[in-house]
């Protein structure tokens, strides 16, 4: 049971760092944008600011989530329940998934962006 805990805490953590990475990333984006006079890569900075704005109220609810998941795993009086507890540990692993795909989601993200300044960076060079 107390590993279980540590592990919802370890989620929750991993959440916060990911809440973090999005915002940092979003940050960047509208300083980027602001900078740019191409339209197109201004629009797909703008595309992917929004969809990264999407990403972090979600991985926000997930971590909501995982905090209340956690907050049942410490009731006494619904862990006393064997049924109830083998379904907790299944939440638990779910959310546990959830925020590996997460993390992957945010890694595609950070690629991306990449992608968008190496492109940017690209033209900037062939029109010297």
């Amino acid at each position: 049971m107390h590993q279980q805990m540590q592990e919802m805490q370890k989620m929750t953590q991993r959440m916060n760092d990911l809440l973090e990475r999005t915002q940092r990333m979003n940050q960047e984006m509208n300083r980027q944008m602001k900078q740019l006079q191409d339209e197109q890569v201004k629009n797909q900075y703008r595309m992917m600011y929004r969809f990264n704005e999407q990403l972090h109220m979600a991985l926000g609810n997930m971590k909501n989530a995982a905090e209340r998941c956690d907050l049942m795993m410490q009731n006494k009086e619904m862990m006393r329940n064997k049924e109830m507890q083998q379904e907790m540990e299944r939440l638990q692993k779910h959310l546990g998934e959830m925020s590996t795909q997460a993390e992957d989601a945010v890694q595609t993200m950070e690629r991306l962006t990449k992608r968008i300044q190496q492109q940017k960076t690209a033209q900037i060079d062939d029109n010297d």
